[in-house]
């Protein structure tokens, strides 16, 4: 068994569906958005102490429950880096799994790897081949839509990097040809309709109009509160309406989660 598919192993048996290898120096150059806690990889390499990674692999997992999109924060706490009063669970899970899955490419393998959430994970999943960036700005699989969630790990293991993904899998959804239902399905029209390709990086979005972006208000207006689904006074399940609505994840709904349900 090659390299590739020695870790690809280790990924499958700690819940992760989707392997791929972006190259460090194509993700360097990528344009990142401002104010979202993002770094680049040589910033990532240096406070990780992993200067000398070679390949970053890319894994993807199935949200096939709505339940997995749980989120907590305090009130005032920043979620969009990830801070210390912010708790979600696929972010956890994700990133326990990535360390999971680096220990074992240590151990079995002999090279160092270490996890990184915050480099920029779409990007990375595209340049690895695994997906094409919707409208919606999230990664649309083949296999699964957008209803994957990611976790990089930079890792010295000498791994041949991914094709970029080329497909425009939006184009070519029949169902989308009169306009993106993710576009259309959002509440308050916070998606600039369009493809994401040629938007300035954060701007494909309207931040304020996102029902996510007022789930920890203090106190949510009822215009929000209307979308908002609230577990416990701090406690929510994040906005999902436009992942939801993508048809490429359909296939999560009719076999997926009904056969995790026992159903």
């Amino acid at each position: 068994m090659n390299l590739e598919n020695q870790i690809k192993e280790f990924a499958t048996v700690n819940g992760f569906q989707l392997f791929g290898v972006a190259g460090i120096s194509d993700l360097e150059e990528v344009e990142f958005p401002e104010g979202r806690g993002l770094e680049k990889p040589s910033e990532f390499m240096k406070r990780a102490g992993i200067e000398d990674a070679k390949s970053i692999i890319i894994l993807g997992m199935v949200i096939w429950d709505e339940g997995m999109n749980m989120a907590i924060n305090a009130v005032g706490g920043d979620f969009s880096g990830g801070g210390s009063e912010y708790y979600n669970l696929y972010y956890e899970a994700i990133e326990t799994r990535g360390w999971r899955v680096g220990d074992l490419i240590f151990r079995e393998l002999g090279f160092k790897t270490v996890p990184s959430p915050t480099i920029h994970l779409k990007v990375a999943a595209h340049l690895a081949g695994l997906g094409f960036i919707g409208h919606n700005t999230q990664v649309i699989t083949p296999e699964y839509g957008p209803r994957v969630r990611w976790i990089a790990l930079f890792t010295t293991a000498p791994l041949e990097k991914g094709t970029p993904f080329t497909r425009d899998l939006c184009a070519e959804q029949p169902l989308c040809k009169d306009g993106s239902l993710c576009v259309k399905k959002c509440p308050y029209r916070a998606i600039i309709p369009g493809p994401s390709q040629g938007v300035e990086p954060g701007k494909k979005v309207i931040y304020d109009k996102c029902v996510v972006a007022h789930e920890f208000d203090p106190v949510a207006d009822e215009k929000w509160q209307k979308y908002i689904r609230q577990i416990t006074e701090r406690g929510f399940m994040e906005c999902t309406i436009c992942n939801l609505s993508c048809p490429y994840g359909n296939i999560v709904d009719e076999k997926i989660a009904p056969a995790k349900r026992g159903q």
